[in-house]
């Protein structure tokens, strides 16, 4: 590209490149603060156990330990910090792109990025070793593949984007849920339009294949074809803020796992309590034993239970939109998401790994055994991060009105292709943990970049038909077939245009 083309797009993206700069600038203050990386207590010791010996949990799924596994040689925790302040930054990139592709203005496209790129608690999670950041990043660039724009390569950038979403299930199994959703759309759109066989199958081997690949590790291990031994643990945590024994009458096998006498808890914490009915299993918490009984309990009582379960998880779902952060589920995970407490350790520097090391060993190994990597909290950058924090944050109340506002705009205008996708998907990120889990608010920051995208699409003046430059009459040929049955959003700016990206 020439100087004068340059020029010319600089000039058109003028105000994006400066918000982008401001938000890079965040983003290093941030690292200065907070040294190497911030430590989510229990979870990061166990992906880095994975990380460092290639060995998986059974309590969660450990993509995220393959991601450390890849920089290791590189022997930094600050380096995998900056990866994934690298990744929020194209996160804003990204968004900027399709609704400028969509025929947005510069300003209205650059305010859909914002929440990404100045939410304190998107930056404190990139600077935290767990996989949220990962997550969210990979969910958007699927989006990107599926929207960018129509007929060319359509079933490469399907099978690619379905390849992303199994990848993103192996850091956090909701994204085995928005595979299933870009599935079902594919499917409904081969029912109707009675095409595209080929890419609905791409797209369902393309999302298996990694799904498969780490289930397929975790077997080796574990002698189990899954991807954790909690599956059953987790649903069964779901049932303990509702379950009644009386009204479920469990055989007497499951009779251990009913709640214990007392004021109830937030859901999941009766996984992790000292007197968690687990412990009473053979095998502790995570055993395939436990791990089937807690299945039959939970699907038991919530036969029994349908309106409690339901209101359970509509509880759970609310808490997503509160204009104030929710203590939810103990003031001691909330305290984990504030820069005012990223020194603090959440677990012993001693305690027990995966594979047999220790917390502060494993760290030293991963630094290329020099020392141990807790995080330091450093002067004034730290105090500045934590009056940032304060006051620049999306609030729950914001994120529903963000939905509501796409949900509006497909309504009044009638237009669901474009906005549709990424909408399904915010949604989806937000009810899933309730449904199998509990609410947390570090599972609200993956759903803002897609809803923020829904939004801006469902205003965005059109995508528009690809405008050719002679007809198909005229050159005496057809559309390709993948362009005419494509079941995704024809969303483009005229191929010409002065706003393509």
């Amino acid at each position: 590209m020439d100087q004068v083309g340059l020029a010319a797009r600089a000039r058109r993206h003028w105000l994006f490149g400066l918000v982008l700069v401001a938000a890079l600038v965040v983003r290093i203050l941030t690292a200065l603060a907070f040294r190497p990386i911030m430590w989510f207590g229990g979870d990061s010791a166990s992906y880095l156990a994975t990380g460092l010996r290639l060995i998986p949990d059974p309590s969660r799924v450990g993509g995220y330990g393959f991601m450390l596994w890849m920089l290791k040689p590189l022997h930094s925790f600050a380096l995998v910090a900056a990866v994934q302040h690298l990744m929020g930054l194209a996160m804003g990139v990204l968004i900027y792109l399709l609704a400028r592709r969509f025929g947005l203005p510069a300003w209205a496209a650059t305010l859909a990025t914002i929440p990404v790129l100045f939410d304190a608690y998107e930056l404190q999670l990139e600077s935290d070793a767990v996989p949220d950041i990962p997550f969210g990043f990979l969910v958007l660039l699927a989006l990107y593949l599926l929207l960018r724009s129509p007929g060319e390569r359509r079933a490469a950038r399907t099978t690619a984007a379905a390849f992303l979403l199994g990848v993103s299930a192996l850091l956090w199994p909701v994204g085995l849920v928005l595979l299933g959703v870009l599935l079902v759309v594919l499917l409904a759109a081969l029912l109707i339009r009675r095409a595209g066989l080929v890419t609905v199958l791409a797209a369902l081997l393309a999302g298996a294949l990694p799904v498969a690949a780490y289930a397929a590790w975790f077997s080796v291990h574990e002698r189990q074809f899954s991807l954790t031994r909690s599956d059953g643990v987790y649903l069964w945590s779901r049932t303990m803020s509702f379950a009644n024994c009386a009204v479920i009458k469990p055989p007497p096998g499951d009779l251990a796992l009913c709640p214990p006498p007392g004021p109830r808890m937030a859901s999941s914490l009766y996984i992790w309590a000292g007197n968690s009915p687990l412990l009473r299993l053979p095998g502790g918490r995570f055993s395939a034993q436990a791990n089937r009984l807690a299945l039959h309990f939970a699907l038991r009582a919530i036969a029994a239970q349908p309106g409690d379960y339901a209101a359970a998880v509509g509880h759970d779902f609310a808490l997503s939109f509160f204009w104030d952060r929710p203590v939810h589920p103990d003031a001691g995970i909330v305290d984990r998401y504030q820069f005012a407490d990223a020194a603090t350790a959440w677990v012993p520097a001693g305690m027990r790994t995966p594979g047999g090391g220790t917390v502060a060993g494993d760290q030293a190994a991963y630094n290329g055994g020099r020392h141990p990597a807790p995080t330091r909290a450093v002067p004034p950058y730290a105090s500045w991060m934590v009056h940032y924090q304060r006051y620049v944050y999306l609030p729950g109340t914001l994120l529903g009105v963000i939905l509501l506002a796409g949900l509006a705009g497909m309504a009044v205008r009638r237009r669901v292709r474009g906005p549709g996708l990424p909408w399904a998907f915010a949604v989806t990120i937000l009810l899933v943990p309730p449904l199998i889990a509990d609410f947390d608010l570090r599972y609200l920051v993956p759903a803002v970049p897609v809803a923020c995208l829904a939004a801006a699409l469902a205003f965005a003046p059109g995508a528009a038909q690809r405008r050719w430059t002679t007809s198909p009459a005229a050159t005496a040929t057809s559309e390709p077939e993948e362009t005419r049955t494509s079941s995704l959003p024809s969303e483009s700016t005229p191929t010409a245009g002065p706003e393509s990206a």
